[in-house]
C-alpha cells in the first residue's frame, strides 16, 4: 500500500518579501523617472528664434549681407532609416566683414530636372550655441556648415540649389 503525505506550505520568508518590495519600489522610481523625463522633451517641429535677427530691409542687414559669402555649396542624397530620400546641403560660409557674425540663417531651394521648385527650407547655418563651434565667426573666417531637407522626390537636380541669405545678427 502506498500512502501519500503533504507536508504543509511554508510561508514565504521575510528575506524574499523584502527583496520583493525593494524590486518594486526600484521599478516604480524607475517608471517616475521615466515619465519625469518624457514630460520634458519638446514634440514635433519647434520654432529656433534668435532673437535680434536682423531681417531684408533693414540697412545693417543689407550692408553686412555683401560681406558674407557662401562657397562651395554641394547637394548629395541621402537616406534615412525610415528609407526617405534626404538632401544633404553642405558648403562654406566666409566672413569677409569686421565683425563677428553670431546668426546666419539661410532659404534653401532645392529645384527638380526641368526648374521647378521641388522643395524649400529655411534653417539655420549659423546659430548662438549650437553646432561643432558654437562661438561667433571672427572676421576673415570660413566655417562649414550642413543642412539636412527631408521628404525629397525623385527628379531632384543636386546642381540646382539655391541659397539665399536671409537674416543674420553680427556684433
Amino acid at each position: 500500500m502506498l500512502e501519500f503525505t503533504s507536508k504543509p506550505r511554508k510561508s514565504i520568508g521575510p528575506v524574499i518579501l523584502i527583496i520583493a518590495l525593494g524590486v518594486v519600489v526600484i521599478l516604480g522610481g524607475a517608471l517616475v523617472l521615466y515619465i519625469n523625463y518624457q514630460s520634458g522633451i519638446e514634440r514635433g517641429p519647434t520654432a529656433v528664434v534668435v532673437p535680434d535677427l536682423l531681417r531684408q530691409g533693414n540697412t545693417d542687414f543689407d550692408y553686412y549681407k555683401t560681406r558674407i559669402r557662401l562657397e562651395n555649396i554641394k547637394g548629395s542624397l541621402g537616406i534615412s532609416f525610415s528609407e526617405a530620400r534626404i538632401a544633404i546641403i553642405s558648403g562654406t560660409i566666409v566672413n569677409d566683414g569686421d565683425r563677428k557674425l553670431e546668426a546666419l540663417e539661410l532659404h534653401i531651394t532645392l529645384n527638380d530636372e526641368w526648374g521647378n521648385i521641388l522643395k524649400e527650407r529655411t534653417a539655420f547655418a549659423l546659430r548662438p550655441g549650437a553646432g561643432y563651434s558654437s562661438k561667433p565667426m571672427e572676421p576673415l573666417e570660413e566655417r562649414p556648415f550642413t543642412i539636412g531637407v527631408e521628404a525629397i522626390g525623385q527628379f531632384w537636380d543636386p546642381k540646382q540649389i539655391t541659397c539665399e541669405i536671409t537674416g543674420l545678427r553680427y556684433k
